[in-house]
């Protein structure tokens, strides 16, 4: 089975996406092409999980990590889907941005443009999206807890990072996402516990992204899951047990 995988920029289900595709690759001998938009590079990053990533598809034929820096504009590889060369494409997280363009037609991201071109190979298209209840429940990304930093000097959590993402704003220390690598050793060196990570809060979703959803589930070629588990039950009967 050859399954195209694409990220979009959500962090909510993104780890849960992770290990749905990981226990397909457990229990079957799929291959996996990973798409990531701009978006989707960077919550990879920022939550940690490039490694992962990597063995999810380590760079081999039809498991290469595609982006659209190495897709160009046109999305070269999308052709592969157009073709009807992969079993599924699969959409998980489908970030409330990605879900708008879809509704409207619109393929410009390596995401958007591997629907349309899955629907025109007849390639069947399972979309997670992060938006289906009035409120989600989502991870933060590493952060300060600004009440809890007391600008210990020298900062162990400043010096425990190799990316230099742990910075300094009005004496307290702060996490510059754009450096970060979620690794999450400053979590582990803060001596008073003010660094977290995937802290879960509630988010309320925006009346046109739910909406979206629903106009979603109505598009020709597409079928949207309630979570990323649900790809397991949808594939099961062709899924060793």
């Amino acid at each position: 089975m050859k399954v195209m995988w694409c990220i979009t920029g959500a962090g909510c289900l993104l780890e849960e996406s992770f290990n749905v595709v990981e226990e397909l690759k457990r229990r079957s001998s799929v291959k996996v092409t990973t798409a990531l938009t701009r978006a989707g590079e960077e919550v990879v990053r920022i939550y940690g999980l490039q490694d992962r990533l990597r063995h999810i598809s380590p760079g081999s034929y039809y498991e290469e990590l595609l982006t659209e820096r190495s897709e160009g504009a046109s999305g070269y590889r999308m052709g592969r889907l157009a073709r009807g060369l992969y079993d599924l494409l699969f959409v998980s997280p489908a970030s409330a941005n990605t879900v708008a363009k879809l509704v409207a037609g619109i393929a410009d991201t390596i995401a958007t443009n591997a629907v349309a071109q899955a629907v025109k190979g007849g390639v069947r298209v399972f979309i997670v999206p992060v938006d289906q209840e009035e409120v989600v429940e989502t991870p933060l990304p590493t952060f300060v807890d600004r009440e809890l930093c007391v600008g210990c000097k020298p900062c162990k959590a400043e010096e425990s990072c190799r990316y230099g993402a742990v910075k300094w704003v009005e004496g307290k220390a702060w996490v510059d996402l754009a450096l970060c690598h979620g690794c999450q050793a400053c979590v582990e060196a803060c001596p008073m516990g003010a660094v977290k990570s995937r802290v879960r809060v509630k988010v309320r979703a925006r009346r046109v992204d739910l909406e979206n959803v629903e106009r979603l589930k109505g598009m020709e070629g597409v079928k949207v899951l309630r979570s990323p588990a649900q790809l397991l039950k949808e594939l099961s009967a062709r899924l060793p047990r």
